[in-house]
């Protein structure tokens, strides 16, 4: 009985689907393809206003370093999104902190770029041919395009209760453990971020255009995966034929080879004098990659902190917390240290000393999510109501898919008897995460002794 609800599920979604079906255009080459939903350019802005956030509280925030992202934000907006094909978008680039190693574009312009690649880049070509590729992505609607492929397997996602089990304890929120947000949400930022390999192609090609166009040397960009090959190889994912014909991506020698054979065709007579780098890049860039070693510090020690978290064994907390004071030492300013020994001291359970380092962190970067987010329930746990409910409502903003905030703002609005607004706080918690999860459970149990059961 199960699968023929599921099958007639399936069909009767099929059925909208053929309604809702129709052309695209691309807007680089005029072609059309077939997709799901036919999204307006003002469908895509709206898109990536709502989800850039996300990836934004989930990545680290942004990058405490004004002076390089000035002036990467003029290579990427000024020079070249500006001058690409959808030249009219918002654009907006955003520099995250976190160690990964990644890049990223989502609809309506929003590019992203990770302090762990950043650092890792020999020069501003390279960094152009990048975030040349990324506006590539937005200029061809690939993302669109993904959108489509993901909607109908994130319905069906939903639909059967799928989706990823957040670790959820009301009395030890553990958000490093519970960023993850429920089955339709969670398969359409994957599919954000899944491209076709042709299209990976198609954008390594804009790169090139866009960094010319710019007045960078495109043939920097061939080294930048030969990079990535060598790290791959020095980790042990080396490349082999069936990888790569496994793989969502291309192979990166085939993107190498893809790249010469591109600039030779494409741009057969480079102009003299392209910019390979420029002496505020090396400045900008030498401060970074002296800052990541003490990143490099900071993530052991994190990662001690979660085993702690895992295993229950407080012993290695003290060498966690060594280590993140001195990072503060050496990188004073930076919020995320601060955010570091506030979680050490909530699990020591000594809530004055995680009040003063989510509270630092807050003074240094007040959209800071975790910090936030931990602040509030350090409050909530000192009966503060107020304060609690300041910080939530930030965590909220910063972060609108994801539950916690949401359920602990039911939570304070519980407790000082606003039972309608706690209702709406308990709703929108279930409305975000994913069925069959802790979080759901107790949001559902809370509104249910409120006098409003929820059936869904």
């Amino acid at each position: 009985m199960k699968n023929f609800r599921l099958l007639s599920l399936v069909l009767s979604l099929l059925t909208v689907a053929t309604f809702l079906s129709g052309c695209c255009t691309d807007p680089v080459n005029g072609s059309t393809y077939f997709c799901l939903l036919n999204f307006s350019q003002e469908d895509e802005i709206a898109l990536g206003k709502q989800y850039a956030p996300t990836f934004s509280a989930e990545n680290g925030g942004v990058y405490p370093d004004a002076d390089l992202h000035a002036h990467l934000n003029d290579i990427v907006v000024n020079k070249m999104a500006k001058k690409s094909h959808r030249a009219h978008l918002p654009w907006e680039f955003t520099i995250l902190n976190t160690s990964q190693i990644n890049a990223f574009a989502i609809p309506g312009g929003k590019v992203f770029v990770t302090r762990g690649l950043l650092a890792r880049l020999e020069n501003e070509a390279q960094f152009a041919q990048l975030m040349g590729h990324e506006i590539g992505h937005v200029s061809h609607r690939h993302s669109v395009q993904g959108q489509n492929r993901g909607l109908l397997f994130g319905v069906l996602v939903a639909a059967v209760g799928a989706g990823s089990e957040l670790i959820f304890d009301p009395d030890e929120p553990n958000v490093l453990e519970t960023v993850t947000v429920g089955g339709t949400a969670l398969a359409t930022q994957l599919a954000f971020l899944k491209f076709s390999r042709d299209q990976e192609l198609e954008s390594d090609e804009r790169g090139v255009d866009y960094a010319l166009q710019a007045g960078y040397d495109p043939r920097e960009a061939t080294k930048t995966f030969a990079m990535f090959r060598a790290m791959k190889d020095s980790s042990g994912q080396s490349e082999s034929l069936i990888t790569g014909l496994l793989s969502t991506h291309p192979l990166d020698s085939d993107r190498i080879d893809n790249l010469g054979d591109y600039i030779g065709k494409a741009h057969p007579n480079l102009p003299p004098r392209l910019i390979v780098t420029t002496p505020k890049w090396d400045s900008n860039l030498a401060r970074l990659q002296r800052a990541q070693p003490v990143y490099d510090r900071y993530d052991k020690a994190m990662a001690m902190v979660t085993s702690v978290n895992e295993s229950k064994d407080l012993s290695s907390l003290d060498e966690a917390e060594s280590i993140l004071r001195d990072c503060v030492k050496k990188l004073p300013g930076h919020a995320a240290f601060h955010v570091g020994l506030g979680i050490v001291g909530m699990e020591r359970d000594d809530l004055n000393a995680a009040e003063r380092d989510f509270g630092e962190a807050v003074k240094i970067d007040p959209d800071h999510f975790v910090a936030r987010f931990y602040s509030g329930i350090v409050h909530m746990r000192k009966e503060r109501p107020d304060e609690a409910l300041t910080d939530l409502e930030r965590a909220h903003r910063l972060h609108p898919l994801h539950p916690l905030p949401c359920f602990f703002l039911g939570t304070v609005f519980k407790d000082k008897g606003e039972v309608d607004k706690a209702r709406e706080w308990f709703s929108a918690t279930i409305d975000r995460s994913a069925k069959g999860s802790d979080v759901r459970r107790e949001a559902r149990t809370e509104l249910d002794a409120l006098g409003e059961g929820v059936t869904s």
